[in-house]
């Protein structure tokens, strides 16, 4: 080519297909231009512009080129299709559904244009007419990897997830390290009850994709369903390695964390995710826990608080607020809340259960009763609330009614720790000599004390009681001093007073009108 002479439409098309197959969209465009001017007539050169104005994502000039290609040359099915895939980006899925229609038309043997128009249904949900098309264009072409995998995810939005692990299975054949089909058979196998295979699935799509934020969600999801919450934990520190915008993936991890006692490192993930979204109720929720489970109550109360202000209507956030009131001794105010969530939910059995508690607390044994039998009548399997009206039974002066519901209770969960210290201490001091069992009392004792390391002084008081009550008061005195070397000082008086019952050889007896636990 003489250097001295402007290159001429053969020159500049070539130019303009150099550059787009470098990803220099800009300057392809530039070049297809220029042909342009030397050849306005000539509809490639618009579809070739289109491509690269579609390329840089600039949609509407690549539709007005394909619609001039068009003009030029009606019958250009590729211009037709190319036009179809520019709607669908600008979510225009009617004028991409005719275009696609037309590129059918022209070209009845093309698998392409169905596989687009299948998307465009499937974009606007219409999936029967969309799996229609991806049915029709298989038969035309029973190797398309992309229409496998287009019909796959339409089979999946419509619930039919065995079918769509199957057409995922078809796609990963014809393209066996093509990550995202993996990643979506998963979720087949997910919503089918087959975790195993779903997270096979997840581990190959990371060894194809290392950097895929998708599939390491996925899977720290499925770790934790299946209590895994380490592993969890570091799958959610992938997605915020990968995508460190995604505020989900901090509370996400701020759960894992509380799950495996890491309350500190939960708070900080919940306050990052806040910081990010300063109106997501669920990661204030979550960090209201975490400090409820580090016994901040101030803080737990705050959050939940914040947390009802921006969801008001979420009855977990007043059960909540509720108990961190009741743990501060606002007992009104727990009842309050405790209200509020059963005008929001009456049918949750928690609810109920909670205010048992709260009426517990201010020794309102009748309406303990009522409300824990409306849990119980919710929720049979709520041993909670069997526990609560035991205690109320046994404040209105029915120890044999609290031992009925306490061994109702231990019949739904044997290993109860806190069943058993209640029947414990029952048996052990019971006023009413008929009702009393000392060796029970030191079995349940015993096995109660081993659920929970011996760790709770009020448990170790009731195996004490126990083994005073069989006349063993060595074994009495020994628990007694080991409980008080746990206590601070100002909650040693009762319990010094039951260790010197025990050295003068006496067991102790609980006022009727008593408690039926420590």
């Amino acid at each position: 080519m003489d250097p001295m002479q402007p290159p001429d439409v053969e020159q500049l098309t070539q130019r303009g297909h150099r550059y787009a197959r470098r990803q220099e969209y800009s300057k392809a465009i530039e070049a297809f231009t220029g042909a342009i001017d030397l050849e306005p007539s000539d509809a490639d050169l618009y579809y070739y512009r289109g491509n690269a104005h579609a390329a840089d994502g600039r949609y509407d000039r690549a539709v007005d080129d394909f619609g001039r290609a068009i003009e030029l040359e009606p019958t250009h099915p590729a211009a037709y299709h190319n036009r179809a895939t520019a709607h669908v980006d600008l979510r225009d899925y009617e004028k991409a559904i005719a275009d696609y229609t037309e590129a059918i038309r022209l070209n009845p043997d093309d698998a392409d244009p169905l596989n687009g128009r299948g998307a465009a249904y499937s974009r606007k949900g219409d999936y029967e007419s969309a799996l229609a098309d991806y049915s029709a264009a298989l038969e035309l072409d029973p190797k398309a990897f992309r229409v496998y995998f287009n019909r796959a995810n339409a089979l999946s939005a419509t619930g039919a997830h065995e079918a769509a692990a199957a057409d995922y299975t078809s796609a990963i054949r014809l393209q066996p390290r093509h990550a995202r089909s993996y990643v979506y058979r998963s979720l087949c196998h997910e919503n089918l009850g087959r975790l195993d295979a779903a997270l096979t699935d997840l581990d190959t799509a990371l060894r194809l994709d290392g950097h895929s934020p998708e599939a390491f969600w996925h899977r720290a999801r499925m770790r934790a369903a299946l209590g895994e919450h380490r592993r969890a934990a570091d799958d959610y520190s992938w997605v915020i390695r990968l995508d460190p915008e995604e505020p989900r993936a901090y509370n996400l991890r701020g759960i894992a964390r509380a799950e495996l006692g890491d309350h500190a490192g939960a708070t900080a993930d919940f306050s990052e995710a806040i910081r990010r979204d300063p109106t997501d109720s669920g990661a204030i929720f979550n960090r209201g826990l975490s400090y409820a489970r580090a016994k901040d109550w101030e803080n737990a109360l705050a959050d939940f608080t914040k947390a009802i202000e921006l969801d008001p209507d979420d009855a977990t956030g007043y059960i909540q607020r509720g108990y961190a009131h009741l743990e501060l001794l606002d007992t009104v105010r727990a009842i309050a809340d405790f209200s509020t969530a059963i005008e929001k939910n009456p049918n949750n059995a928690r609810s109920w259960a909670a205010r048992a508690a709260a009426h517990r607390r201010a020794a309102n044994w009748p309406a303990v009763i009522t409300d824990a039998t409306r849990a119980l009548e919710l929720r049979p399997d709520l041993d909670a609330a069997l526990n609560l009206r035991a205690a109320a039974h046994y404040g209105l002066g029915d120890p044999a009614a609290a031992i009925e519901d306490h061994e109702a209770a231990r019949a739904l969960d044997p290993d109860d720790a806190n069943t058993l210290n209640y029947l414990a201490w029952l048996r052990a001091t019971c006023p009413l000599d008929e009702l009393r069992d000392g060796k029970k009392a030191v079995t349940d004792a015993i096995r109660a004390c081993e659920l929970t390391d011996h760790a709770y002084p009020g448990f170790l008081d009731t195996l004490a009681a126990a083994y005073a009550e069989t006349g063993r008061f060595d074994d009495a005195v020994k628990w007694q001093r080991k409980l008080l070397e746990m206590v601070p000082p100002d909650e040693r008086p009762e319990y010094e007073t039951r260790l010197a019952l025990y050295l003068e050889g006496r067991p102790y007896r609980d006022p009727l009108a008593g408690k039926s636990s420590t």
